[in-house]
């Protein structure tokens, strides 16, 4: 497949790294710094470099997008996309609000194209290997999990500490991977209850969410209790990270992660190549993606009703 991307950060070179060990090509690439979006291109011999996404759409005619822009650019990223009939992956989260999610679901829909959701740990070994021992019954019923999304001694800067273009703050960036990975780890139940305790500037000067515990009780009867932030003084867990209690036992994803050692690279590229060949291939069936938007939109779900119940 011919996949274009729009952004040129973090996020977008892990994709394109993706893309190429899937066996895919990036033939695209849109954003409004021509210098740093030019020396992108060039490092991975991208062929079309613009600013405009529905230019770029229409020179590199790509089968599909990978939208890696600011939280608040999602939305409109992706329509582009979509009304060009071409398939969308939506780095998480897949939107800022809800309407603008539904709007995007109505018009995939309509228009047959497939969306995705950047939610990777999907595809990480080790949170399969729970899933599936957790499927098989080895921890008896499950009865609570504690999951983080924490930074410890650094956070970002940027738009993602920008209220308006990140549509908040450690919660909706670090917090959300520990939400759908809990959620996948129980077979992907719905939320009947979000309560949360926020902190805005705890461990930093930013105007956005640095700190806070989130409780989701799912329709299984579970809890799931999510610690997020970021400059956070130590860490409990690593990304994503996810302790499962049951009544016959319990199991971490990554139980020895302070031993891991320098060699040790959690948010590794591999799951994002098992991402991008999950989701070309939910594009060439007509399958859902295993990340996928219904997932997208239950993960945001939670986050907006966390900073509801925190005021």
């Amino acid at each position: 497949m011919r996949f274009a991307l729009s952004g040129y950060g973090w996020a977008a070179a892990m994709h394109a790294d993706a893309i190429g060990l899937a066996g895919h090509e990036v033939v695209g690439v849109s954003g409004p710094n021509d210098a740093r979006r030019d020396a992108f291109a060039a490092a991975r011999r991208i062929e079309t470099s613009v600013r405009e996404v529905s230019e770029m759409l229409e020179r590199a005619r790509p089968d599909a997008l990978v939208v890696c822009s600011p939280n608040a650019h999602h939305i409109g990223d992706a329509l582009a996309a979509v009304d060009a009939g071409v398939h969308v992956l939506v780095e998480k989260p897949v939107t800022v609000t809800l309407a603008e999610c539904d709007e995007l679901e109505t018009r995939a829909r309509d228009g047959g194209v497939t969306v995705g959701v950047g939610h990777m740990w999907r595809h990480r070994d080790e949170v399969i290997a729970l899933r599936d021992r957790i499927a098989a019954g080895e921890l008896g019923t499950v009865v609570r999990t504690h999951g983080w999304g924490v930074h410890a001694g650094w956070g970002p800067a940027g738009w993602f500490i920008d209220p308006v273009l990140a549509g908040g703050g450690a919660l909706i960036d670090m917090g959300i991977h520990a939400i759908d990975t809990a959620r996948f780890l129980l077979g992907d139940p719905e939320p009947v209850r979000v309560q949360a305790s926020i902190g805005r500037g705890v461990f930093s000067d930013v105007a956005v969410d640095d700190d806070g515990v989130v409780v989701v009780d799912w329709d299984n009867g579970v809890r799931s209790v999510i610690e997020f932030g970021w400059w956070q003084p130590v860490l409990g867990g690593l990304e994503a990270d996810t302790r499962v209690f049951g009544t016959a036992g319990s199991r971490q994803i990554w139980p020895d992660f302070a031993g891991y050692g320098a060699d040790y690279r959690h948010c590794s590229v591999g799951m994002y190549a098992g991402q991008i060949a999950d989701f070309a291939d939910a594009c060439r069936t007509g399958r859902e993606p295993l990340s996928s938007l219904a997932a997208g939109r239950t993960a945001l779900a939670v986050v907006r009703a966390a900073y509801d119940s925190a005021g």
